[in-house]
């Protein structure tokens, strides 16, 4: 604080003076200094007490609570000497600390498999089971390819017997027809008589002495004119397959109708 000239401290002082004077004059003036006279007493004598009144019942006003007093105002000497308060300057914003860098944590390398050895016995036994697995199936496919192979030669089997019997059959029709060609019918044959012969050839077709009657038709005849037209009609023609040929030769069965074809 700078210090007060002496002009300022006679004018506070002048008004300290004057606001006591006042004070004084306020309270001389507030209070009464008259005195009352002393009356005399008076009593009255009852005979008996008078009822008692009704007392109204008393409404509790309730007292309003009491105003806060103002603060008395300072003297403007006082106003007047206490210096004025320079502004404070604006303080500086907090600058704003740098987030940290977050740092990623390198990820910690996985622990490698122990290698666990084999065992050998277990390789063993897995090594005589894969043995075991290819012998049964080499075993398997060597039975399913004898059963094809069995099974193709009986096909084929089947096929060169059906197309013998078929060759036999062809060749036994051309023999009776050109047994027929040498037939004579004998007169007055009635019916449908059948003969039966059996006949021997040689690999050439020639048939080897008489034929032998198997079953006469039951007409001398007839049969006699059956067996001259077997010898008319050799050589007998032959298939060219020696199994189907042999049939032939060794005891040809020859049947003869009149009526037939």
């Amino acid at each position: 604080m700078t210090p007060l000239s002496s002009r300022e401290q006679f004018s506070a002082g002048a008004l300290a003076l004057l606001f006591h004077v006042v004070l004084f004059m306020a309270l001389v003036f507030s209070v009464s200094w008259r005195q009352t006279p002393n009356l005399p007493a008076q009593a009255e004598l009852w005979s008996s007490l008078p009822a008692p009144r009704p007392v109204p019942p008393v409404k509790v006003v309730p007292k309003p609570a009491p105003k806060p007093e103002p603060a008395p105002e300072p003297p403007k000497a006082d106003i007047a000497l206490q210096p004025k308060k320079k502004p404070e300057p604006p303080k500086p914003e907090p600058k704003p600390e740098p987030k940290p860098e977050l740092v990623k944590a390198k990820p910690e390398p996985k622990p490698e498999p122990k290698k666990v050895e084999p065992d050998k016995k277990q390789l063993e036994r897995e090594a005589q089971r894969k043995a075991l697995e290819k012998t049964l199936a080499e075993q398997a496919d060597s039975e399913l390819a004898q059963e094809a192979a069995q099974l193709n030669r009986m096909r084929q089997q089947q096929q060169a017997s059906a197309a013998r019997d078929k060759l036999i059959d062809d060749y036994r029709a051309k023999i009776i027809q050109k047994v027929r060609g040498y037939l004579r019918l004998p007169p007055n044959l009635t019916g449908n008589p059948e003969a039966v012969f059996r006949v021997d050839l040689l690999p050439n077709g020639e048939v080897i002495g008489t034929p032998v009657l198997v079953k006469s038709s039951g007409n001398a005849l007839y049969d006699r004119e059956v067996e001259r037209a077997i010898i008319k009609a050799s050589p007998l023609p032959l298939p060219p397959d020696r199994e189907a040929a042999a049939v032939f030769r060794s005891g040809l069965t020859l049947k003869f109708r009149p009526k037939e074809g």
